[in-house]
């Protein structure tokens, strides 16, 4: 990839975990996490960007963004590098009954299913996956004034 992308990301907490998807890189076989999101549309907002790929990635309507911070995220996945600004975003879910269910499916732009579950801070620490974006893991537990 030769350019930049805008993307944005959306951290869902509930006690003391967050909603994250699982992905793999076969290059470096690797799995990791990331929160859901993804490309931020021309004309778009990246708040509206956090909104419309929650409600089509896992079908849930959100509220009360807040945005956390911006990282700039240099990587490689599967082979090729990227560069992406994220936009990184807390809401809460519309529908609470969403906080209660294990996992939540989830469906990428390009059709390809994936499940989205819980991971408690404690999960998280004892390191079985990285999480990206890069930088993102001081935000997933932050302290809002919410």
């Amino acid at each position: 990839m030769s350019t930049i992308r805008a993307k944005s990301v959306c951290i869902f907490r509930h006690h003391d975990s967050v909603l994250l998807t699982e992905g793999y890189d076969p290059a470096k076989n690797e799995h990791y996490l990331i929160p859901i999101g993804g490309g931020i549309d021309f004309g778009e907002t990246s708040e509206q960007a956090a909104r419309r790929e929650t409600l089509e990635e896992i079908g849930a309507e959100a509220h009360s963004f807040i945005l956390l911070g911006v990282l700039e995220n240099l990587f490689s996945f599967d082979g090729k590098q990227g560069h992406e600004i994220v936009f990184v975003y807390e809401a809460k879910f519309v529908d609470i009954r969403l906080y209660e269910e294990p996992e939540l499916q989830g469906t990428e732009s390009n059709g390809s299913k994936f499940m989205a579950r819980w991971f408690s801070r404690d999960q998280l620490r004892a390191g079985n996956f990285r999480t990206y974006p890069s930088g993102i893991e001081s935000m997933l537990f932050q302290q809002t004034n919410k």
